[in-house]
């Protein structure tokens, strides 16, 4: 028997709840259908946009690469902290303010444009004040210099003056990364 058939030997009340049924099943499978379109579709238009700017970034590619080039050679060289400048630079401005610091060897990362020198230091039964100035004299000193990470905490002797752990960066600048000197 064809499913024709079966359908009208059905009552008029059964029929009616199976085509409500399958309509509702259609239109179920219909709107997932679309809600996936229309995904797609977004999706795509939103690849698209991230596509545009690609090409707009790497068609200025070689005016940011002669920006670069110009910066690092604006860049002073004298300003650049080898791994013993940093170390020597770091030593002066802490006893130019009275501190005496504990210095672990210098850690060097380097890279091709940059170089990073890290170095750890320890400074026990020190009053805030001297420390406060070495922090800002670190700063106006005009070196590429940053702090990394400073922990203080009380010292157990004297309430009144504190220990500090300070995790000092700085950076070497190379004057003509090797990828640019390729490019140009």
């Amino acid at each position: 028997m064809k499913i024709r058939d079966r359908f009208f030997r059905l009552s008029l009340r059964e029929r009616l709840i199976g085509v409500v049924l399958v309509s509702a099943v259609g239109l179920f499978w219909l709107s997932s259908v679309v809600q996936g379109f229309r995904e797609l579709w977004e999706r795509n238009q939103r690849i698209s946009g991230e596509l545009e700017f690609q090409e707009t970034v790497l068609s200025r590619e070689s005016k940011v690469e002669q920006e670069i080039a110009e910066r690092l050679e604006e860049m002073e060289a004298d300003r650049s902290l080898s791994a013993a400048s940093f170390v020597e630079a770091v030593d002066r401005i802490s006893r130019i303010v009275g501190l005496r610091p504990d210095m672990d060897a210098v850690e060097t990362k380097a890279g091709e444009m940059v170089s990073i020198h890290r170095l750890d230091m320890d400074f026990d039964d020190v009053a805030i004040v001297p420390l406060i100035d070495f922090v800002r004299r670190m700063e106006d000193d005009g070196f590429p210099v940053s702090i990394e990470e400073m922990m203080l905490s009380v010292n157990e002797r004297s309430p009144e003056r504190v220990d500090v752990v300070l995790r000092l960066a700085g950076f070497e600048f190379s004057s003509i990364p090797k990828a640019l000197a390729v490019a140009q």
